[in-house]
C-alpha cells in the first residue's frame, strides 16, 4: 500500500513513526532505571529530536500544500462506489514538481493539447425518441349489431273493384280462371287441376258466346232441359233440376246422369261441384268480389266460391300466390272431396298430377 503513496509523504510517515518509537523507548528505559526524571543528556536528545521532527513536519506540510486537489482523488478511495466520476486527465510531470525547485516549470505547458470531437449520440440510434400515439380521451361505444329483418311479405296486388254486372268477366274457361286466380291470390294451376278432376274438359270446347252464356247470372231460368244438364245446373247426386229452372222442368224434373240417387242430396252442382252449404259459408266474403247476387251455377261465381273455401282449408298459406307445394295441394283436395282414396283411384294424386301439368 505504501508504494502507491508519494515518496515525500512516505518519508514523513517514517519520521513520525521513528519519533514515536524513540519516545516510547526513552520512557521504557527511564522506568527500568528507576529514575524519576530523565538526565540532562536525555533532555538534550529529546529537544534535538523534537526540533528535527518539527522541521520534518514543516517540510511535509510544504510538500502537501504544493499538491493539487485532483491528485488527492487517486489517494482517497471513493466513498460512493455506485457513481463513476469522470476520470481526470493524468497530470504531467511538471504539475507534480514543487514551485520552489529550480529548473522545473511551475505551470503546465502552454501548448494546446489535441481535442477530439465525441458524438453525443450513436449513429446507430435515432436522435429523437418517437412519441407514443395519442390515446383517446373517451372510450368509443361499440357499434350495435343490426338485427336481422323479417322476410318481407309479397305486396298484394290491389284488388279490382267488385263486379256489378250480371255478365261476369271472361269469354273462355282459361280466361275466367286466370281472372279469379289473380283476384283471390290462388294458383291458376290449382283451379285448373280441380276443375279437370270435377267436371272434365267439357267447357274447353265451348265458343266465346257459349261461355258467356253460362257465365251470366240467371242463365238457367230460361234454359231448356239440355242446356241445364250440360251446364251442370242440376244436383249431381240425385240428378234433380232446381225448381227455378222453369223451362227445363217442363221437359223433365231430372237429368239422367245422377251419381247417387238414393243418397242424402247435398245439392252439389256447378263447375267445381260446390254444395249449398259451402256456398252459404262463403256468401259474406264473396261480396268483396261480386256486389250483387251470387250463384254457383255461374262459371265465374263458382270459381270464386271454390277459391274462398280452399284458402280457408289450406291453413298456413305459402308466401306466393302462384304456386303451392304438394302437401298444400293434396290437403285442400282431400278436404274438398272428403277423402283421397276411392274405388277407382286416388283423388289427391290425380289433382296433383293435373296441377303439375298446368303449373308451367
Amino acid at each position: 500500500m505504501l508504494s502507491s503513496i508519494h515518496p515525500r509523504i512516505r518519508i514523513g510517515i517514517v519520521l513520525i513513526c521513528a519519533f514515536l518509537m524513540s519516545g516510547l523507548l526513552i520512557k521504557y528505559t527511564s522506568k527500568e532505571a528507576g529514575l524519576g526524571t530523565p538526565s540532562i543528556e536525555v533532555k538534550t536528545m529529546m529537544s534535538d529530536l523534537s526540533t528535527s521532527a518539527s522541521n520534518s513536519s514543516t517540510s511535509i506540510l510544504a510538500s502537501i500544500e504544493s499538491f493539487k486537489l485532483p491528485s488527492l482523488i487517486h489517494i482517497i478511495p471513493s466513498l460512493t462506489p455506485t457513481i463513476n466520476p469522470p476520470q481526470a486527465q493524468e497530470p504531467t510531470p511538471q504539475e507534480w514538481a514543487p514551485t520552489d525547485v529550480p529548473g522545473v516549470p511551475s505551470s503546465p505547458s502552454t501548448q494546446p493539447e489535441p481535442t477530439t470531437n465525441i458524438p453525443t449520440n450513436s449513429p446507430d440510434y435515432p436522435t429523437i425518441k418517437p412519441t407514443h400515439p395519442t390515446l383517446p380521451t373517451t372510450k368509443p361505444n361499440p357499434t350495435k349489431i343490426p338485427k336481422p329483418t323479417k322476410t318481407p311479405k309479397p305486396t298484394a296486388t290491389p284488388a279490382p273493384p267488385p263486379i256489378t254486372s250480371d255478365v261476369r268477366p271472361g269469354t273462355s274457361i282459361d280466361a275466367i280462371l286466370h281472372d279469379v286466380a289473380n283476384r283471390m291470390c290462388i294458383p291458376y294451376a290449382f283451379l285448373m287441376a280441380e276443375r279437370m278432376e270435377e267436371s272434365g274438359a267439357w267447357f274447353n270446347n265451348l265458343s266465346g258466346t257459349e261461355t258467356t252464356y253460362y257465365n251470366t247470372y240467371g242463365w238457367w231460368q230460361n234454359a231448356d232441359h239440355g242446356e241445364v244438364c250440360a251446364g251442370l245446373a242440376y244436383y249431381t247426386q240425385s240428378g234433380i233440376i232446381p225448381s227455378d229452372s222453369t223451362v227445363a222442368i217442363q221437359t223433365g224434373p231430372t237429368c239422367n246422369n245422377g251419381v247417387q240417387p238414393g243418397a242424402y242430396d247435398q245439392k252439389i252442382m256447378g263447375l267445381f261441384q260446390i254444395g249449398e252449404d259451402e256456398q252459404n259459408s262463403a256468401s259474406t266474403k264473396i261480396k268483396a268480389v261480386i256486389s250483387g247476387k251470387v250463384d254457383r251455377r255461374v262459371l265465374f261465381d263458382d270459381a270464386v266460391i271454390f277459391s274462398l273455401i280452399s284458402i280457408s282449408r289450406a291453413g298456413d298459406l305459402p308466401q306466393t300466390c302462384t304456386d303451392w307445394p304438394k302437401n298444400t295441394v293434396q290437403t285442400v283436395a282431400e278436404k274438398h272431396y272428403g277423402a283421397c282414396a276411392y274405388s277407382g283411384g286416388n283423388y289427391c294424386n290425380e289433382v296433383w298430377n293435373y296441377y303439375q301439368q298446368y303449373n308451367r
